[in-house]
C-alpha cells in the first residue's frame, strides 16, 4: 500500500520536500555538485552513516511509499546523468540506467531523497545525517 494519491502528491506526504529538492538540484552548479560528493565521500563509509542507510531501507520497506520511492526514479535520473552521457548512450545503444552514464551525485541525491521520503518515520538525527551533504547547499525546508 503507498501512500501516494495520485499525480498531485506522487512522493506521499512528503511531497513538496522532495519537489523542493529536485528543484534546488537541478540549480546546483559544477562546484556545488562537487561539494556534496566530497561531503559524501567523506561520511559514507562510516559505520553510523551504513547504519543510517540500513535503517532508511527497512523503514521504507515498512512504510508502504514503495510507489512514491518508484516516482522518484525519473526526475533524479533526469537531474543526475551527465549531459554528453545522454548522447553517447542514445548513439551506442546503451541501455538508459547504465551507471557509469551518472555524475557521482546521484547516490547521495538518493539517500538525501529517501530520507526525506520518510522523514516522519525516521529519527531525526538519522535523516539529518542522511541528508548532511547537501545540508549547506539546498536547506531542508521546514
Amino acid at each position: 500500500m503507498s501512500t501516494s494519491s495520485g499525480p498531485r502528491a506522487p512522493y506521499g506526504p512528503a511531497t513538496a520536500h522532495v519537489r523542493f529538492f529536485l528543484v534546488r538540484l537541478a540549480g546546483l552548479g559544477k562546484a556545488d555538485r562537487d561539494d556534496v560528493v566530497q561531503r559524501y565521500a567523506a561520511q559514507c563509509l562510516r559505520a553510523e552513516y551504513l547504519a543510517a542507510e540500513t535503517l532508511l531501507g527497512e523503514t521504507l520497506e515498512r512504510s508502504g511509499r514503495t510507489d512514491a520511492r518508484d516516482a522518484l526514479a525519473g526526475p533524479l535520473m533526469q537531474l543526475v546523468r551527465q549531459p554528453d552521457s545522454a548522447n553517447e548512450a542514445s548513439d551506442a545503444g546503451a541501455p538508459d540506467d547504465d551507471l557509469a552514464s551518472l555524475h557521482p551525485i546521484a547516490e547521495p541525491a538518493l539517500a538525501a531523497l529517501l530520507a526525506l521520503l520518510v522523514a516522519d518515520l525516521l529519527p531525526a538525527d538519522v535523516t539529518a545525517l542522511l541528508y548532511a551533504p547537501f545540508a549547506e547547499r539546498i536547506p531542508r525546508p521546514a
